[in-house]
């Protein structure tokens, strides 16, 4: 069977905004109430208690082969029938493959069908109103797939995007987003920081890299991205210590599947291939007593799943 073609038929322009419909439906029904099964949500925070097993994706970028493989290795229908498992994507589901339109359809089938068990944060191509991706095709794919309507479905996809939520934290063990943690908020406290959704904030949360050679002991300087910051490690510890949280969990740059960063506190996770082909994609999968015995990213890391090219 192919299996692409039997999950993802032609996508018609009316499902595909009924779809996106649905899902912002479920999105601010979520921050409406905020609540999840198995823990709270607040504005663009979302704190879980320990799941009893959870699967962690990285950057996809239009990848459909990678999504699909790591739906079929988890077996997910029978993964995400219980509310207790979480599936977390960390963002940048458009862009450079060739299956963003797919891709995105079948997050939203996730998302739609298992509310409780799936959460799709924001990556940075996700926030392209607010910071422009060099390689952000996504209306010319609309257009090319469904001509003029295009036009209207990316107006929608821009308020599904917005109500994305940007950072997830596991009780006392992850500290999961996109990009990195922020190098100053000031006063406020880290998850209030998240929550009033400071300009500021969301940028480095989105756009943000660790790195280990910043100059003169300092502990951050401006991005090669041309937004965000690179954070040093004694960023990661404070951000770590405010959350009560052992690993920060994020994508955001290629990799070989999983690299680890900042003296074993940060774990970047890639799961694309098809954009990236001189590297490899991954996945975590992990169970709740395997997290609760998770120290550092090493240990993560032992639960990373790689996809085979």
């Amino acid at each position: 069977m192919n299996y692409s073609r039997h999950f993802v038929p032609q996508v018609r322009p009316d499902d595909f905004l009924s779809d996106i419909d649905s899902t912002i439906k479920i999105l601010q029904n979520q921050k409406n109430l905020q609540y999840i099964q198995g823990g709270a949500v607040s504005g663009d925070l979302i704190e879980l208690k320990i799941p009893e097993s959870l699967v962690i994706v990285g950057d996809l970028h239009g990848d459909l082969k990678s999504l699909l493989t790591i739906m079929h290795e988890i077996t997910f229908q029978k993964f995400l029938a219980n509310s207790n498992n979480k599936l977390i994507f960390l963002g940048d589901y458009i862009n450079r493959g060739s299956n963003s339109i797919q891709v995105l359809r079948v997050l939203f089938y996730l998302k739609r069908e298992y509310p409780d068990s799936v959460i799709l944060l924001c990556g940075n191509h996700e926030a392209m109103e607010r910071y422009h991706c060099s390689a952000h095709t996504l209306p010319q794919e609309l257009e090319n797939y469904f001509g003029s309507r295009g036009i209207v479905i990316y107006d929608k996809l821009l308020s599904l995007f917005r109500l994305l939520p940007k950072v997830t934290i596991i009780e006392n063990q992850l500290l999961l987003v996109h990009g990195g943690v922020p190098t100053s908020i000031g006063e406020a406290r880290f998850r209030d920081a998240v929550i009033c959704k400071s300009e500021d904030i969301l940028e480095e949360l989105l756009w943000n890299d660790p790195r280990s050679d910043i100059p003169n002991n300092m502990d951050w300087v401006e991005s090669r991205r041309g937004f965000g910051k690179h954070f040093g490690k004694n960023i990661t510890k404070k951000r770590l210590m405010e959350t009560g949280t052992k690993v920060i969990v994020r994508g955001h740059e290629p990799c070989f599947g999983f690299r680890i960063d900042h003296d074993d506190m940060v774990l970047t996770v890639f799961s694309n291939t098809e954009a990236y082909q001189k590297f490899d994609a991954a996945y975590v999968f992990v169970t709740k007593d395997e997290l609760l015995a998770v120290k550092n990213a090493s240990d993560l890391a032992q639960h990373v799943q790689k996809i085979k090219k």
